[in-house]
């Protein structure tokens, strides 16, 4: 994967505080980004003319998604360290070996996530579809750099042993019961936003 495309994921990341604050993003508007972000970050960019043009092609793509699994009431994304254990959303990603590729596969996961919920129509923090779409970039990733972070070999260890379902189910109860023990019981969860559940209310 061409290093402009890592530069942008984590300059996304990065950017994401001031583009939270303009209007909401619609439906159409990060499906649109969803798509973008699939055709270039895969390093598939038959359609722009040079990989400066990926790498902006997913940086706002990924601000897109970013923004809206923050702010959307249609969907649930679970960030917490179970379901997101190669990047920390307390800490980011900037102190860790391979931290562009971190985001990257970040905004992977959350475009998978996204993706998922809005074409079944139902809000679901169950991180699977997320670490399939992630996975799928890791896995170009790896072909292509060489890039091994452990945190996401384990992951693919589980898909490819057929056990990454059953553990999507493990993780997202762990998230569960460590949301209940910071904000309370199911009725505390519901009044406070929280960093692990984006866009839970």
């Amino acid at each position: 994967m061409p290093r402009p495309l890592l530069r942008a994921a984590a300059a996304a990341l990065a950017l994401a505080t001031p583009a939270l604050a303009s209007e909401a993003v619609t439906k159409g508007q990060v499906l649109e980004a969803i798509r973008a972000f699939d055709a270039n970050a895969m390093g598939s960019v038959a359609t722009l003319k040079s990989t400066d043009d990926a790498s902006a092609a997913v940086a706002k793509a990924s601000n897109t998604i970013l923004k809206y699994a923050l702010e959307s009431d249609d969907v649930v994304v679970d960030l917490g360290t179970d379901s997101v254990p190669w990047f920390d959303m307390k800490k980011g990603a900037s102190g860790l070996p391979n931290s562009g590729q971190r985001g990257l596969l970040f905004a992977a996961y959350l475009s998978g996530s996204v993706k998922e919920q809005l074409q079944t129509g139902k809000q679901d923090p169950n991180p699977l579809a997320g670490w399939v779409a992630m996975l799928r970039v890791y896995r170009a990733m790896r072909v292509r750099e060489a890039v091994r972070i452990p945190e996401v070999e384990a992951l693919l260890a589980r898909q490819m042993d057929g056990s990454l379902e059953a553990y999507a189910a493990v993780a997202l109860g762990r998230s569960t019961e460590n949301l209940r023990k910071a904000y309370g019981g199911p009725g505390a969860a519901a009044k406070q936003d929280s960093p692990e559940m984006a866009s839970q209310r």
